[in-house]
């Protein structure tokens, strides 16, 4: 069973324009605008009642591989598991679900230690890059199990050290196919100012959409795989969400799956 995606109504992301471009390969003709309205939500229990899945409109892990069917659209998960917790709920839900996740833990240099791992595991197609750890307005902790500005081993990326660690994740830029985005699943990652900025910073230098929690995610079971609560999405060029999702290209039409 493959990776997935968890998408519902009320969210708004960058990972829906593509479900709603891949939706329209059956016909369902939804403006790719990466809101997840009634529209979207009825598309999606059509196409779970056509196939006789649980026609709830939830996108999820039964839902998700039926509709990307035939799209060639690769998940990475790196998961910090210097928190034993998140070994035992993130890492252990990722693998349940087919995905096999990077993971680091309590390391210097983390940072550059998970662009490494991500390059070498990576083609140049990716669809979505999720980063699971503990977080901060700001913040996320990618080897050391915690938020917390100024932690000062280069194992998170916060507001202080974030000209050093620009550079080093702009090498992932190469990696992304054209449906390409970024998720950190840590806590309130991407609230206030602090949050707006560095994941605006971060869209720039991989020139794709970033997407963070403005609240505390609680993680474990569907939660690893879905935000809790809203986000805030950073899109390259000070573009809107809506206008990078109308510029992803169409998906050729579906087979039956």
């Amino acid at each position: 069973m493959p990776n997935y995606v968890y998408l519902r109504s009320g969210d708004n992301l960058p990972a829906i324009g593509v479900l709603q471009k891949l939706l329209n390969r059956g016909g369902a003709g939804l403006v790719a605008d990466g809101n997840f309205g009634s529209r979207t939500h009825t598309a999606v229990a059509n196409f779970q009642r056509q196939r006789r899945l649980s026609s709830d409109g939830i996108v999820g892990q039964n839902t998700w591989p039926r509709i990307a069917a035939g799209a060639s659209l690769p998940i990475i998960d790196c998961i910090d598991i210097f928190d034993p917790s998140l070994m035992n709920l993130e890492m252990q839900d990722i693998i349940r679900a087919g995905g096999n996740p990077l993971v680091l833990g309590g390391m210097s240099n983390g940072v550059e230690q998970a662009v490494q791992m991500i390059l070498a595991a990576a083609g140049r197609n990716v669809f979505l890059l999720r980063f699971h750890g503990h977080g901060a307005p700001g913040t996320a902790g990618i080897s050391f199990g915690q938020g917390g500005i100024g932690f000062g081993e280069r194992a998170d990326i916060d507001p202080a050290n974030l000209a050093i660690m620009l550079p080093i994740l702009g090498r992932l830029r190469s990696i992304f196919g054209p449906y390409g985005c970024v998720q950190f699943m840590h806590c309130s990652t991407g609230r206030g100012p602090n949050g707006r900025n560095v994941l605006s910073s971060i869209a720039r230098v991989l020139d794709v959409p970033v997407s963070a929690g403005v609240l505390d995610q609680l993680g474990g079971g569907v939660n690893t795989f879905r935000f809790e609560g809203p986000t805030f999405t950073a899109v390259p060029g000070g573009r809107s969400l809506r206008s990078w999702c109308a510029g992803l290209p169409e998906f050729s039409a579906m087979t039956v799956a």
